[in-house]
């Protein structure tokens, strides 16, 4: 109550100068304010004490008169009260094609910390995703809605279907080298997801490829199939999108991997980048402005890419 009236001492300094003091046509009393101030009257109901209580309700009530003339903002700074935290800022939806993977939960997690409604697809189911994601990050992301589709076999229709009033659509599917169906699983299954995502209005799509510096080395004697399926996909990307439109980051060998999975080596004397500046790139990828600033086109090799998460 002391607090509360010494607020009212200090309005009435404020007010009585200001001639051109404006009152807020709104103003957010805290609860538990309310709450002091209603238990207050409930313990002072004692008949012996009925005009003390009168005098207090009086007092309170020009206390709070006074304190809904003034800014939230001066109440707050003349008082112990401490501010509402404010409501994040949901900025939109992103969809992620193999959110629960090593590179696509570390996207998924950062585009949530930054604001962003993320849906993860995957052919697993929504329970694997979710263990997945904890095993690569050491938690789960509750914020990520996970979707079991396949995106090799769902219809172009189904895919779009959870693609929908998405700003971006990104993908991180990738079969790995030396796995069956290796072209089609790399060029065939992301131009469908690609053509889907186009097909709902999507504005941009961001997708990981892999290095020139691989894909036209001595590695394509041995790995041809991995790296035809992926610049089928890549040309299928910048058909769809155009290259305003789409973000092609080429990493040639990741760091790390999914606990328990079986990683290919790299080439000799190729340094790994790092998963977190993959991740950053990819993120700054999807969520910048189109055409003012935004990346897009392609990011090709390791050095560009920790270059481009520096920005």
């Amino acid at each position: 109550m002391k607090a509360i009236l010494s607020i009212a001492l200090a309005a009435t300094a404020i007010l009585s100068p200001c001639t051109a003091f404006t009152i807020p046509s709104r103003t957010t009393i805290r609860p538990d304010v309310s709450r002091h101030m209603k238990q207050q009257q409930h313990d002072s109901h004692d008949d012996d004490h009925a005009h003390h209580h009168h005098h207090l309700e009086l007092t309170r009530r020009s206390a709070v008169s006074i304190l809904t003339a003034l800014p939230l903002a001066s109440v707050l700074a003349s008082s112990s009260i401490n501010p509402l935290p404010a409501m994040a800022e949901n900025k939109g939806k992103i969809v992620v094609l193999g959110g629960a993977g090593w590179v696509g939960a570390h996207v998924s997690n950062l585009l949530t910390q930054r604001g962003y409604t993320v849906v993860s697809i995957s052919r697993s189911s929504s329970e694997t995703q979710i263990e997945r994601t904890k095993s690569i990050l050491g938690t789960t992301i509750p914020s990520v809605e996970y979707v079991s589709l396949d995106a090799g076999s769902a219809t172009i229709e189904e895919l779009g279907g959870v693609m929908k009033d998405a700003t971006c659509v990104i993908s991180c599917v990738g079969i790995a080298p030396g796995s069956p169906n290796v072209k089609d699983g790399n060029g065939l299954v992301n131009s469908r997801i690609a053509n889907a995502a186009k097909s709902v209005g999507v504005g941009k799509f961001v997708y990981v490829g892999v290095a020139s510096s691989l894909a036209n080395g001595p590695a394509k004697f041995l790995l041809g199939d991995y790296f035809k399926g992926k610049d089928t996909a890549e040309k299928s990307i910048t058909k769809e999108f155009g290259i305003e439109n789409s973000l092609i980051i080429k990493p040639a060998i990741v760091a790390g991997g999914t606990p328990g999975e079986i990683r290919p080596p790299g080439p000799p004397g190729v340094k790994a980048v790092d998963v977190d500046a993959l991740a950053k790139v990819v993120v700054a990828g999807a969520t910048t402005t189109l055409g003012v600033g935004g990346l897009n086109g392609s990011i090709d090799g390791n050095d560009a890419i920790v270059a481009a998460s520096l920005l």
